[in-house]
């Protein structure tokens, strides 16, 4: 919908899904392309992106479109800039990667916990990047964004609301977690989903700083589920549609480059 209505993209932060499709479109695929593979990749396609814990690979249609952007590219090869976020196990906390290797960094940032592997990079372990920083626009504005277009699918994650009614739980959970568990092993991502639900009591509602926000409506669909992709797409398109005066009126008096 942005390059229908002559939206350029100067740069693209990415968490979670957001890294997957921001790498494609840094990496220049075209937009047919990802559209086609995110709307009518056959039901066994995901199935086997998600058994392969969502990594590149050639035996389904998404992993093949992540590893074809990423190839054994570096950030500093990517056609227009870019950064993903990942969450670090260890600490919990977002971190930014915008250098190096771009293809585990990607697999990092979409690393579901209980789903993928955590991936290791540089001797540390991280995990989905949506799940403490699902909308990172501060990051964008770091790399130089004038306005700053955020789509957000999802909030970020919030422990369940059965835990947060009790006073007890939280303290429970940090002790559950304690302070090791930062590994790839299954007691490794038990002790880290402990702190981050300790950690996630009141997350802050994403997006709050963004120039313009789009929400797709997803109702009852999950962000994560894999059937309903043709209806998340059109339900995509129609929220950015709707949000094009509102982008267009953001970019007023803003220098966009030729053509």
């Amino acid at each position: 919908m942005l390059q229908e209505a002559g939206i350029p993209i100067d740069l693209v932060v990415g968490a979670s899904a957001g890294a997957l499709f921001g790498l494609g479109v840094a990496a220049g695929v075209p937009v047919e392309r990802m559209a086609a593979d995110a709307r009518d990749a056959p039901l066994a396609d995901v199935f086997r992106f998600y058994a392969g814990r969502l990594r590149g690979g050639r035996n389904n249609r998404i992993g093949r479109m992540l590893l074809d952007a990423a190839g054994d590219k570096t950030f500093a090869d990517l056609a227009v800039p870019f950064a993903t976020i990942v969450t670090d196990m260890e600490t919990g906390e977002p971190r930014v990667i915008d250098r190096g290797p771009v293809l585990p960094a990607v697999e990092a940032s979409i690393a579901l916990p209980f789903i993928a592997r955590p991936v290791e990079i540089e001797g540390r372990y991280y995990l989905d990047g949506g799940l403490r920083d699902t909308a990172p626009v501060q990051v964008a504005r770091d790399m130089g964004a004038d306005v700053v277009i955020c789509v957000c699918l999802g909030y970020n994650y919030h422990a369940p609301a059965a835990l947060r009614r009790r006073p007890w739980t939280r303290p429970l959970l940090e002790r559950l977690g304690g302070t090791a568990g930062t590994g790839a092993r299954l007691t490794d991502q038990v002790r880290f989903f402990s702190r981050l639900c300790a950690a996630s009591f009141s997350p802050p509602l994403p997006a709050q700083d963004a120039d313009v926000a789009i929400w797709p409506e997803f109702g009852a669909v999950g962000t994560n589920s894999m059937g309903g992709a043709g209806f998340c797409y059109e339900q995509g398109v129609a929220a950015t549609r709707a949000a094009l005066p509102r982008i267009r009126e953001a970019l007023t008096g803003v220098v966009l480059p030729a053509g």
